[in-house]
């Protein structure tokens, strides 16, 4: 019996019509497979919200928290020892520079400017004596030179006493308000207890910090908001009254004091001690180039947005650098890349690529109908 031997190349061809004849010998259907294969899936549109870059003014601010505090503020201390009489005030009285507060008995004070101006007289007819007796040639001139030193000791005695029961009345330092009362009628006090606190609510203040590149952009006697953060319903505007002549080379920052105007104060308006909110505008625009801030894209120290443009295949969003000028609470001045009426991507931005394919929707995020307006899909600016 004879084998027939067949070349491996034309075996390898038998194969391939074989398989081809299995499968309905169709020519061709693994070319198609395979670019099949190579095809990519369709790209699916990314949702975004949209809006437009419009022109309009803005506000560059500084915010900053500060504690309200008055600047003439005293506090009023006894200066006698004695039991307490006559006590006329009480905390939320407003009193007068130099209005009787209350007395201290001044009993043992009084009876200490009778013997000083006993011993003043006795002292004074001395030295009529010896300046007769010098005269006279009498006295000598050491005899003379002590009476005098007698009479001018005495007389220096009897202005301590006097300014001791000038001290047992109670006086107001200044104009202002009783904000605490440290003692009660009948108390006895030593020299130098606390008696009472007084405030002028016409000098409050609020002291913020602000920082030193700041510095050139902000003036004495300019406009300053002032907010009340726990007190609800405190709000108005001051003045900035002084700027701190240092910088802080600790923390980089200037000290600056807002003055607040005296219909601010007292009442249902500031107190001392409250926690308030500064703001202060340190430039202003009336035509500028707006975007939302949450539009913006930052990666590392540059910040980009995405702009939405038309294409043959639908909407796309064209990554774009930009120049930040001033910016707001919610917008950011663009000084360079994208122009008033430009489409911009406001929210959804997270992750897009340059480039990709977008779909505008809603706040609810349900899609917009073709040609639907950016407006109407984002919150503009």
């Amino acid at each position: 019996m004879r084998s027939t031997l067949v070349p491996a190349g034309l075996s390898l061809l038998l194969a391939l019509a074989a398989s081809a004849a299995g499968c309905g010998g169709r020519p061709g259907s693994f070319a198609s497979d395979a670019k099949a294969a190579e095809t990519p899936a369709s790209e699916r549109p990314a949702p975004v919200v949209t809006t437009r870059v419009v022109a309009g003014p803005i506000d560059a601010q500084l915010t900053a928290a500060s504690t309200i505090e008055a600047e003439r503020m005293v506090t009023v201390h006894a200066e006698s020892t004695g039991r307490l009489v006559d006590l006329a005030f009480e905390e939320g009285d407003t009193v007068q520079a130099g209005a009787l507060l209350g007395r201290i008995r001044s009993d043992m004070q009084a009876s200490g400017l009778d013997r000083a101006s006993t011993s003043l007289e006795k002292a004074k007819a001395d030295l009529e004596t010896v300046e007769a007796l010098f005269a006279q040639k009498v006295a000598s001139k050491q005899e003379l030179d002590a009476a005098r030193l007698a009479f001018r000791t005495a007389m220096i005695d009897v202005a301590d006493r006097k300014r001791d029961v000038r001290n047992t009345k109670i006086v107001a330092p200044m104009t202002g308000t009783i904000t605490q009362r440290g003692v009660s009628e009948g108390a006895f006090v030593t020299s130098g207890a606390q008696i009472a606190s007084i405030v002028d609510f016409g000098s409050l203040v609020a002291r913020v910090y602000v920082p030193e590149r700041e510095l050139d952009r902000i003036t004495v006697g300019q406009a300053a908001e002032i907010v009340g953060k726990s007190a609800v319903g405190r709000h108005g505007q001051g003045t900035l009254a002084r700027i701190a002549p240092v910088v802080d080379a600790t923390t980089g920052t200037v000290k600056v004091t807002v003055a607040l105007p005296r219909a601010l104060a007292g009442g249902k308006g500031f107190l001392p001690g409250m926690y308030a909110e500064v703001t202060l505008t340190t430039e202003s625009k009336t035509q500028a180039t707006l975007v939302p801030k949450q539009a913006l894209v930052r990666d590392d120290d540059e910040v980009y947005v995405f702009v939405v443009e038309s294409k043959d295949d639908g909407l796309r969003a064209r990554r774009v650098r930009v120049e930040l000028g001033l910016l707001d609470a919610e917008h950011a001045e663009i000084v360079r890349g994208v122009a008033v009426g430009a489409e911009i991507v406001e929210t959804g931005h997270a992750g897009l690529k340059d480039g990709a394919l977008v779909q505008r929707t809603d706040a609810t995020g349900q899609p917009l109908a073709e040609g639907g307006d950016a407006a109407a899909s984002g919150s503009g600016a």
